[in-house]
């Protein structure tokens, strides 16, 4: 309890005042949340050249603890315009919870990964890979559909194993990317994200000191998951983990991609769940925070970053519009 009570957005009264208090909306209003507005930002600049924070508020028509529930177990992949092909629940039982990439759509964008793959032991950089994962690729015949049996043995390889590291020992176990600016440590680059974050650090340390996030493998166990999505044309797979925590009257959860072949080095979103009411009924008040390593990121300065923010906060702002429609049936 000692570590909560340094919280002053935990266990309030007002959740809304809370809200303004630790966020970047100052001033946010409860009554235009209720009505379905969903407000975005970017978070505070960050010195970290690979880093970028974006802040988000909404509401969700739904009591706090089914709010988690929803948040943990959402599919976006029945939402074609985010660009989620393909996602699963994970146990670390081993190569064969990946079988599915065998049914990825036909598309470019799958396309793209699968040529980059095959190309391989090429440029590692373009899928993030380690020395030792490169080696495990055996191009043998190509059949099968968009995505060709031994593409599929090859990452269902390599992200079983990342899979497995995790449940043993969380971010320190996972293998360095191989890119065209060094060697990247998921591990470091979620640090530098904390550092850079002190509000954040601060708000969800109850969260970030019980999971891997903190460090080690934590005391509070995830809800595994992988995903294949779009990025800028060419498919990526991702490996996440999930964690949520009582913390006062309300909750947090946290969203750690702790690998991903693209898109992004490391990433976490978080979610301060508040309780509220909304004409009369049990509703919750969700302050999301994302922070997101990636490489493209580092080459850009002035306006071009500013409009990399803008970017990922209509990303993020379409994504939290779908997850409520989802949400509102």
């Amino acid at each position: 309890m000692a570590a909560a009570s340094a919280f002053p957005a935990v266990g309030h009264s007002d959740p809304i005042s809370d809200l303004r208090s630790v966020s970047v909306f100052k001033d946010a209003d409860l009554s235009k949340l209720s009505g379905g507005d969903v407000l975005a930002n970017r978070g505070p600049a960050m010195r970290f050249s690979r880093g970028l924070s974006v802040e988000s508020a909404f509401i969700v028509r739904a009591p706090v603890k089914t709010t988690v529930g929803l948040l943990q177990n959402w599919n976006p992949t029945r939402h074609s315009e985010l660009k989620v092909y393909l996602s699963g629940d994970l146990s670390g039982k081993g190569p064969g919870e990946f079988q599915s990439l065998s049914t990825a759509p036909g598309n470019s964008s799958v396309k793209a990964f699968v040529d980059a793959t095959e190309k391989l032991p090429g440029d590692p950089s373009k899928l993030q890979l380690s020395a030792a994962d490169v080696k495990e690729f055996s191009p043998g015949s190509a059949s099968g559909g968009a995505m060709p049996a031994p593409v599929v043995t090859f990452w269902s390889q390599v992200l079983s194993q990342r899979v497995k590291s995790f449940i043993s020992g969380g971010l320190s176990s996972q293998p360095a990317y191989q890119t065209a600016a060094g060697n990247i440590v998921p591990e470091e680059e979620i640090a530098a994200l904390l550092k850079e974050s002190p509000s954040v650090r601060s708000q969800f340390a109850p969260l970030i000191s019980s999971t891997a996030i903190g460090g080690g493998r934590g005391s509070v166990s995830p809800n595994l998951y992988w995903q294949l999505f779009d990025v800028e044309g060419q498919a990526a797979v991702s490996l996440n983990a999930f964690y949520a925590r009582a913390v006062g009257d309300g909750w947090q959860t946290a969203d750690l991609g702790y690998y991903g072949s693209g898109g992004f080095y490391a990433l976490v979103s978080f979610h301060q769940l508040w309780p509220v009411q909304v004409n009369g009924s049990d509703a919750t008040l969700v302050w999301r925070v994302d922070l997101t390593s990636a490489s493209a990121l580092s080459e850009l300065r002035g306006v071009e970053r500013l409009g990399s923010g803008a970017a990922m906060m209509r990303e993020v702002q379409k994504g939290i519009k779908a997850f409520l429609r989802d949400a509102g049936r």
